[in-house]
């Protein structure tokens, strides 16, 4: 590399060829770094496999053989509810803790952070608000546990990423929410006058939530979606719902009877129901 700080003016010698005859300036800013995989050192020699921080303000051309591993970066800036989840390439040490290859922890602003070469940054984390009717599932990637949180703001830990829950697609159709999002804890608002069944597939049990009622499900529950019989004369698995209606309503029905004598007779059937809500396991025994 022939700059104008080594001379104004160059020939080329005979064993000499122009590779490239335009090697644009890095220039770099108070708020801004790079990093330089294969430097080159002060005694000249090119370090294969070494990567070097370089932090504005400041000005250099590239060496031969050097390149820069993501262009030219801003400095990562955090408010205070901000947080940078950082993983250990290799052994570092940070003041007095000492960090193991694929050590994860985080650093919490407010502040400005320009990682070092021994450090990737996995992601940029905010802290979650959440209404008291409002939850996410977090996972813990160490013991594999996954639970919600609800009703508080959360940061999520080193340790921690969000779950996302999975629904079959009936259950999806009737809960009716576009583009629902998956990490969010799931919610139900039970009408008046008609009850859900959730069945925890961890603890093997289940309970039933009256209405009027707002029902969020946890990591391991789902909801028991009912296949109801509906027309006339009624078929069954005609309807598909999440709640069951206590009534009192009005049905209708037409029975045919064939008789001995190969005589059809058919009854319309109209009556009022309601369910006794009395005995709640019952309801969804019938």
């Amino acid at each position: 590399l022939v700059t104008n700080q080594l001379t104004d003016a160059h020939i080329p010698d005979v064993y000499e060829q122009v590779v490239n005859n335009n090697v644009q300036v890095t220039v770099l800013n108070s708020r801004q770094f790079c990093v330089v995989v294969d430097p080159v050192g002060k005694d000249g020699k090119q370090n294969f496999g070494r990567r070097e921080v370089r932090k504005g303000e400041c000005s250099f051309f590239l060496q031969p053989g050097e390149r820069l591993e993501a262009g030219i970066q801003n400095v990562f800036v955090l408010g205070e509810e901000q947080a940078l989840l950082l993983r250990a390439r290799e052994e570092f040490k940070d003041k007095d803790e000492v960090h193991s290859p694929g050590d994860r922890w985080m650093i919490y602003g407010p502040c400005e952070y320009v990682p070092p070469t021994e450090i990737e940054i996995v992601e940029r984390r905010s802290r979650i608000p959440l209404d008291e009717n409002e939850g996410i599932y977090v996972r813990d990637i160490k013991k594999g546990s996954v639970t919600s949180i609800v009703g508080k703001s959360y940061m999520l830990a080193p340790n921690e990423e969000l779950w996302e829950k999975d629904l079959p697609d009936v259950v999806e159709k009737l809960l009716g929410v576009q583009n629902r999002v998956k990490s969010r804890v799931v919610t139900y608002r039970v009408p008046h006058n008609s009850c859900v069944q959730i069945y925890d597939y961890k603890e093997k049990k289940s309970r039933i939530s009256l209405g009027p009622a707002l029902v969020m499900l946890g990591p391991d529950e789902h909801f028991t979606v009912l296949s109801l019989s509906g027309g006339k004369p009624k078929e069954p698995h005609r309807i598909k719902a999440l709640e069951l209606k206590l009534g009192p309503d009005f049905m209708t029905d037409i029975v045919v009877v064939e008789t001995m004598d190969h005589a059809n007779l058919s009854l319309r059937l109209s009556y009022n129901w309601h369910f006794n809500a009395k005995d709640e396991q019952r309801l969804f025994q019938v």
